[in-house]
């Protein structure tokens, strides 16, 4: 089991259906390996795994005494270079498997209906009442439900079930084997032999994240759903009486990937239809009311809705929906390519207003989380409402939050490419992000932070650390230093064993790459964190001690994991974006005086004989990035002079993305030459 995908709760890993299904109800069943009826005690079940890269759904069979009481694998119900996020339910009367997933877009979530029994599911439904199971004493329809309490009942054939996936002896009994098997091969071995699922139908036709909720008749739904700009709505829709698959001849939307029903909502057309909107934020007189409350925001210009004063005005006579789009704009979503070009990357940038802090470019601000199971970029009202990035934005900070590797919602492969090497290319894909946008003239590179919490705090540590020429202010809440200290249920699914790992862990470690460090750096903490402990912040302490590195340190001595009450999290908003403030937004030299102090303090400290392969290092990064700045100042130049003539802004952005590639390559091949990150 441990081999199999745990993305999805147990619930909908493991779906047990209300009927055992034959092989033969299935024109493309992978191995009819079932001669006549199923025995007492089968049962069928939809079994979720990541065995092909991404999370999908197979539909197996297990028979007691078939197939060397192994379960026997139908067929694939989902597959593709997408994800199935959870099953929402399962009509068999109409062949159908509701499940949510990332079909159209990994940055959004809709409502899909795949067929169960097969891709033809019309032409096989005519036939299930041919096949029949077989009981103690008599022949049943395959229409009613199986006795759970014939041969040794569902639990004890379920535990069977387990006991294969994970290669431990069947309980069942020689005695009790039927030899109903054509061959003795595993269903594991059939795997190859899948036809290729069915294109999904797309129930949803709304853009954004949705989280469905069915009846178990599978005849209503409420979806709960919101977009970039559009705030979070609930309603109930009816599905059609015959079923979803009805619907597959009406024409599609040709922007969307999948089958996508009509938008009409006409009952009689056998169409889905809104039965009641429950919830609409955008009309909510509460949240209208609390705006109206606060109708001013302090802004230092005059412009397009804002008064002589400098502030914004807010009428009663406006809507949410134009009060949210002026104070909380959506952020923009960007897709560029990994330093290596292997993957892509998505993101969302928070830009400043530029009829009040002018066009750029601005000081850069990374938002990072960076971990295993967490999406921060998606096409939901959650990124208008990130109220630390909002405040930053208006204060004229350019904000910037990306997904690296290890995010989760893209598959196997892209989660799992940080496993045993935490803190690597977490960096790079944020390096990645930033010089995209400098590249772009949005990001000022001599002005650049990042803040994140628990591995967030992790990331924003190790960017300062392992980066140094790109990152020179950064904010670590709750930071994992080093992953001998953390959980071992989380560290050791990720990093194996610290004895079978012990270079892994020493290079994931925030404290032994403290020597690098030059920027600014602020750590945030509350004495009674229970996840993430102090200690972690107090190790990393004594490192900064150790290698005369200043930092500041904001603790909270009665806030846990992160501040609860309203007092200390205005507090901690105010030193967080004051620290911005002083560092990035008002001293820009502040990032070269503080390089040479620390550079004094390395050459002081450094007696051990590294000191010198340090000073190589630091004039390798330097020269690159001197080189850097030279080609990219006189590339730029030419662009802002010849705006008009495309085949140069081409030209132009294609050399500047090689050369940044380059000289990142050169500068990544001498560092971990002398092996001093």
């Amino acid at each position: 089991i441990n081999l199999h995908s745990s993305s999805m709760s147990c619930c909908d890993t493991l779906h047990v259906l209300p009927r055992p299904i034959h092989p033969d109800e299935c024109n493309d069943s992978i191995e009819r390996i079932v001669n006549g009826p199923l025995p007492s005690g089968s049962f069928s079940f939809l079994f979720a795994s990541e065995r092909t890269g991404y999370h999908h759904l197979y539909l197996y069979t297990f028979a007691p005494g078939i197939n060397s009481d192994r379960a026997v694998l139908i067929r694939a119900v989902s597959g593709g270079d997408w994800m199935v996020e959870s099953i929402v339910g399962v009509d068999m009367d109409s062949d159908a498997v509701y499940v949510t997933g990332t079909y159209d877009s990994c940055l959004e979530r809709h409502l899909y209906a795949l067929p169960l029994l097969s891709s033809s599911s019309a032409s096989t439904a005519s036939s299930l009442s041919a096949v029949s199971y077989q009981t103690d004493d008599h022949q049943t329809s395959v229409s009613e439900p199986p006795s759970h309490t014939g041969g040794g009942g569902m639990r004890r054939q379920l535990k069977n079930v387990m006991n294969a996936f994970s290669g431990t002896k069947s309980s069942v009994r020689p005695s009790d084997t039927m030899d109903y098997m054509n061959n003795s091969r595993s269903s594991s071995s059939l795997l190859n032999n899948t036809t290729m699922p069915t294109i999904p139908i797309r129930l949803t036709t709304e853009q954004g994240m949705h989280g469905i909720v069915m009846d178990e008749e599978c005849r209503f739904f409420v979806d709960t759903s919101s977009d970039l700009g559009r705030p979070t709505t609930v309603k109930v829709y009816q599905l059609p009486e015959g079923g979803p698959f009805s619907l597959t001849n009406q024409s599609s939307n040709g922007t969307s990937r999948g089958r996508k029903v009509s938008r009409k909502l006409v009952n009689d057309q056998g169409e889905i239809r809104l039965q009641h909107t429950l919830y609409d934020a955008s009309r909510d007189d509460k949240m209208m009311h609390s705006f109206q409350n606060h109708n001013t925001i302090s802004i230092n210009n005059t412009a397009n809705g804002i008064n002589s004063s400098g502030v914004y005005e807010i009428h009663h006579s406006s809507s949410l929906t134009s009060v949210t789009e002026r104070l909380l704009p959506a952020p923009e979503l960007l897709s560029f390519p990994t330093t290596d070009g292997t993957e892509t990357l998505h993101a969302a940038l928070y830009r400043p207003d530029p009829r009040v802090h002018g066009p750029g470019p601005y000081p850069l601000i990374c938002s990072v989380y960076g971990g295993p199971h967490v999406q921060r970029v998606n096409r939901s009202w959650s990124q208008c409402c990130d109220m630390r990035a909002q405040r930053l934005r208006s204060l004229g900070f350019c904000v910037v939050k990306c997904d690296n590797r290890g995010s989760s919602r893209r598959g196997l492969a892209f989660e799992g490419a940080i496993r045993r090497r935490l803190g690597r290319l977490e960096v790079l894909d944020q390096v990645a992000a930033v010089r995209h946008l400098v590249l772009c003239g949005i990001a000022d590179s001599r002005r650049i932070g990042v803040y994140g919490w628990s591995y967030g705090g992790y990331l924003a540590a190790m960017c300062l650390c392992r980066a140094p020429d790109v990152f020179h202010v950064a904010v670590a809440g709750a930071p994992v230093t080093s992953w001998d200290g953390y959980d071992t249920h989380y560290t050791e699914r990720y990093m194996g064993l610290p004895s079978d790992n012990v270079a892994g862990y020493r290079e994931s470690a925030v404290l032994d790459h403290v020597p690098n460090l030059r920027g600014k750096l602020m750590i945030v903490h509350g004495l009674i964190d229970e996840n993430v402990h102090f200690r972690h912040t107090a190790r990393l302490i004594n490192r900064l001690i150790a290698n005369g590195k200043d930092y500041d340190l904001l603790i909270f001595p009665d806030e846990r994991h992160s501040p609860r009450r309203l007092r200390d999290r205005i507090y901690m908003e105010q030193r967080i974006s004051d620290f911005f403030i002083q560092t990035l937004l008002h001293n820009k030299n502040n990032t070269t005086n503080n390089n040479i102090t620390n550079n004094n303090n390395n050459s002081n400290n450094n007696n051990n004989g590294e000191g010198g392969g340090r000073a190589f290092t630091t004039s390798a990064t330097t020269l690159t990035r001197v080189f850097n700045d030279s080609v990219l100042t006189i590339l730029c130049s030419t662009m802002k002079r010849y705006p008009k003539n495309r085949d140069l802004q081409s030209a132009a952005m294609t050399c500047l993305r090689m050369i940044s590639f380059k000289c990142q390559v050169i500068q990544d091949a001498i560092i971990e030459r002398f092996q001093f990150l």
